[in-house]
């Protein structure tokens, strides 16, 4: 429930942001220090909204589980710790031993989707305004020769 409060707080604020962020180009730079810093920045930076929802989504939950894991982690070590019956004691090692592999897990995803985020920020920024650029571009035949034109 804490989880869920948090990301809408931060959609909010990234919503509520946005209007600074209207530019006619981008800076893939800043692009991707937004995304790092808070999940789903350099997304709302670029005004792609929908992969910043998604972005802030995945490692909302991934977060979450990582808290779950940790947390059934070290309640099975507390067992662990205060039992005395070596049968029950190899069966909590077993168990806590099963979610340190899935919290490892959940920190190597959370890890891999931000570096992602931040690629595709930085990419986006760079397309940003391709389709003005692209209008520009033009290829022109000329008898038997091609030009190449860019109007600046």
């Amino acid at each position: 429930m804490k989880i869920t409060k948090l990301c809408l707080i931060m959609l909010l604020l990234l919503c509520a942001g946005s209007g600074l962020f209207a530019e006619k180009t981008k800076e893939p730079y800043r692009a991707m220090l937004y995304s790092a810093m808070l999940p789903g920045g350099g997304q709302v930076y670029n005004e792609k909204y929908v992969k910043a929802g998604l972005v802030i989504g995945v490692q909302s939950w991934l977060i979450g589980s990582a808290i779950y894991h940790n947390g059934k982690r070290a309640d099975y070590q507390k067992l662990v710790d205060s039992t005395t019956d070596a049968i029950y004691q190899q069966q909590y090692r077993a168990l806590r031993n099963e979610y340190q592999d899935k919290l490892s897990n959940d920190i190597w995803w959370i890890g891999i989707t931000a570096a992602l985020s931040v690629i595709d920020a930085y990419v986006d920024a760079h397309l940003y305004d391709f389709e003005a650029r692209k209008s520009k571009l033009n290829l022109r035949f000329d008898g038997t020769s091609v030009k190449l034109e860019l109007d600046f």
